[in-house]
Parts: structure tokens; sequence; C-alpha cells
């Protein structure tokens, strides 16, 4: 009796631990065929006392879309003032706009670029300048993926994400391990 206890007592960790792998594994998943838009934001120089403006870059993981396609990444108008797309080309595959966000109207602001060529280059920076309105530090956004008729593109809205850090990845790849491990004594 006690060694049938030991095994149900190891299948259930194999359990937990192959369900945790799949918590893990869910948070970092992505749909399929989803584009992920990455962001990285920097606190510049002030150039106005008492102001805090910061810089967003944002990164595309893939855009398989042709010339008219576009991505916006919205800006709440609580949080953002004085938005600038820095460059407003950023290649000659991209063509980028800023619309400033208005808080009387509870109107978002935006940052909008869209594809000038098929398949276009992202090896690009997507970058905005704006003078942050709340606390801390920024964080992440809502966008959309749109088509030249400006509907969103069916699966593709989303926010915006910081890059994947290596550790995470390489404690989800080390969760897995164990839990093949664990089931090879069993």
């Amino acid at each position: 009796m006690g060694r049938v206890l030991r095994v149900l007592d190891a299948g259930s960790s194999l359990k937990r631990a192959l369900r945790s792998l799949w918590v893990v594994a869910s948070l970092l998943a992505t749909p399929a065929g989803a584009v992920v838009v990455t962001y990285a934001a920097t606190d510049v120089a002030d150039t106005v006392s008492g102001e805090d403006r910061w810089r967003v870059r944002y990164v595309l993981d893939e855009f398989p879309f042709d010339a008219g396609y576009g991505f916006t990444v919205y800006f709440d108008p609580d949080l953002y003032a004085d938005l600038v797309a820095s460059p407003a080309h950023p290649n000659a595959d991209w063509d980028a706009i800023t619309v400033e966000p208005d808080p009387d109207l509870g109107a978002d602001g935006l940052y909008d670029a869209e594809a000038l060529a098929d398949a276009p280059a992202i090896d690009v920076s997507f970058v905005v300048t704006f003078r942050w309105l709340g606390a801390g530090v920024p964080g992440a956004q809502p966008f959309e993926v749109r088509d030249p008729s400006l509907a969103t593109v069916d699966g593709e809205v989303g926010t915006t994400v910081l890059p994947e850090p290596a550790p995470l990845a390489a404690s989800a790849a080390a969760l897995a391990s164990l839990a093949t491990r664990r089931r090879s004594a069993v």
C-alpha cells in the first residue's frame, strides 16, 4: 500500500509540474500568424522643466501583409501628450504619422505606420517621443493591424509587450526537463 501511495504522489507531482509548464507555455505563446509588437521605453532629457519626456521604440516580429496595410498603437489621453514620430519615414518601406490625444474628447492619440511596399522590411525601429503624464514608467499599449480600407484585420489586435527575457525561456525549458526527468524516474 505504501508503494502505491508513493507512485500516486509521484504522478500528482508530475501532473502539477506539467500543469505549471502548460501555464508558462500559455503565457509565452502567441497565436499563430499574429503580429507581435514589442516595445522599449527610455526616459529622455526633459526640455521643459516639470515635463517628463520619454521615447518608445516599437519592433515588429513579422508583418505578412502588402502595401497599404499598417499598424496603429494607441495613446491614452490621460497618460500621453505631445506625440512625435521620429523619423516620420522609418525606412523606404514605411510611412508613419502621429495624432495627438484629446483629453477634452477622451480620444486616444495614435502612432500609425503604413507599409508602402509589399512584404515590407521589419528590421526597423518605429519610434515615438512624448510627454508622459502618468506615474512611474510608461507600459504596454493597445495596437491593431489595419487593412487599406482602415478596417481592423481579424485576429490582429493586441497589446504591445516587453521583449521576452532569455531567463524566462530558460526557466520554462528547465521546468520541462524536470517534468520529463520525474516521469522517467517513475
